[in-house]
């Protein structure tokens, strides 16, 4: 979601003479909590409904179409997200870009275009998934709320993997999804780390000892940063690899 939220939280309403749940849940890389976490507590939640035998109507991914470009990032929580949701139910998905006001129209629809393409949203859409605006009304929301209803619920393939198949969480598809993507970026922060490493020492040699002020820093920072990425991409490996002894241990015997 586009705010910082915290953790799964429902919201209900009557509407329509129906009563909606609207489930709001962290997102990737933008709550101050790791992916793994983030990624647990989703798995959690739906997983208990499943259970309730409670299904959804549809999910709304929310994109700022003031975003000139799709990050890297952004790309990897997409490919998370899919995999989390699986295909059966990628039509009951809205591909939901909002702050339209904040953005010329025409420049919103390029930008709009291009989330078309192939290798950020077109293959979603053309495995089911639904492009909409939201523009920030409440009759923007209502009409997004309106589709959903019409959806058939169907359960998300977490959901299935966990209650079904009786899954840990890094067994299943997202977690799979999400581990590999860790062990890439250890991996790039590592090459990054030794490129910086005799990129530092050619320029020592170059200048003879007299290394400009100014550059040191730079690369010392630039260290800490990559330090600090690795570090943490191993931490959450770690985590995340963690959670399959435990949850093995939680169920017992039965599994």
């Amino acid at each position: 979601m586009e705010e910082a939220t915290s953790k799964v939280e429902p919201y209900s309403f009557e509407y329509a003479g129906e009563k909606i749940t609207l489930v709001d849940t962290p997102s990737f890389n933008g709550t101050g909590r790791s992916d793994t976490e983030v990624l647990q507590e989703i798995a959690n939640w739906t997983s208990e409904t499943y259970r309730k035998e409670q299904l959804l109507s549809g999910i709304i991914y929310l994109h700022p179409i003031t975003h000139t470009r799709m990050e890297g990032s952004a790309v990897r929580n997409l490919r998370l997200f899919q995999s989390l949701c699986g295909q059966e139910a990628l039509g009951n998905v809205l591909l939901t870009t909002t702050q339209w006001s904040s953005v010329d129209p025409a420049e919103g629809q390029a930008r709009e275009n291009n989330l078309r393409d192939e290798g950020f949203w077109g293959g979603l859409i053309s495995r089911g998934a639904t492009l909409q605006r939201f523009h920030g009304t409440r009759e923007s929301g209502l009409e997004l709320i309106s589709k959903l209803m019409l959806q058939e619920r169907k359960p998300l393939r977490i959901q299935d993997e966990i209650v079904k198949q009786h899954m840990t969480l890094p067994q299943t598809d997202a977690g799979k999804f999400l581990n590999q993507a860790l062990a890439a970026q250890e991996e790039r922060s590592r090459k990054e780390l030794e490129s910086l490493g005799r990129e530092f020492r050619e320029t020592i040699r170059a200048k003879e000892g007299g290394m400009d002020l100014d550059l040191i820093l730079i690369i010392v920072e630039e260290r800490a940063q990559l330090q600090k990425e690795l570090k943490q991409a191993e931490a959450e490996r770690v985590l995340l690899e963690g959670l399959n002894a435990v949850e093995i241990e939680m169920e017992g015997p039965s599994r």
